[in-house]
């Protein structure tokens, strides 16, 4: 397989893991705003696969609440997977993670490995993993005319929250911008 397609292939799961999560995200306002009609969901559901049937009983989604905490946790979920999938990404294009490095690119690349880590080992409960020097220090990142500074070295060990790095409009600003490295290395 060329170079191009894998880039292709790798920019296609990014494109893919961040749609997820904005379904997700939708998914989540949709429960929290009170649109989801709990009677017609929280039905007995039974599903026909060829190999075997599976049933859910009804009684698991009967309230707000109930509804609300998963999908919530879905987002996190999806979120740690767009993380993930960015990750990957830049590893195809031949972006390694430089920690040590202050240059922009790689300051935007460390990040984006960062928030991976506090993902990979255990999505439903994601902590910050700031492990050595060249890690537990200031990234100070400009994208889109948007300046994120992050203390890395006060971080080790947290929960991890959208916040830490500016929220979700932020992380799809890191998006973009290492979409933009991404298409960069593969052309070259």
């Amino acid at each position: 397989m060329s170079l191009l397609n894998t880039a292709t292939e790798a920019l296609v799961d990014v494109n893919n893991a961040f749609r997820y999560l904005e379904f997700a995200i939708r998914l989540m306002c949709y429960c929290e705003s009170g649109h989801l009609e709990l009677k017609d969901f929280d039905a007995d559901v039974s599903i026909l696969f060829e190999r075997e049937n599976v049933g859910f009983p009804s009684g698991s989604f009967s309230d707000i609440e109930a509804v609300i905490t998963p999908a919530q946790a879905l987002v996190g979920m999806a979120f740690g997977a767009s993380a993930m999938v960015l990750d990957a990404a830049f590893e195809v294009a031949g972006f390694k993670n430089n920690p040590n490095s202050r240059q922009p690119n790689d300051e935007l690349r460390t990040l984006v490995y960062m928030v991976r880590c506090a993902f990979a080992h255990n999505p439903a409960l994601p902590l910050w993993e700031v492990r050595g020097a060249q890690y537990a220090r200031m990234i100070s990142i400009k994208v889109s005319g948007t300046v994120i500074e992050i203390d890395l070295s006060s971080l080790h060990g947290l929960p991890f929250e959208y916040d830490h790095i500016g929220g979700f409009a932020s992380w799809l600003r890191i998006r973009a911008a290492s979409e933009v490295l991404i298409r960069q290395g593969y052309s070259k």
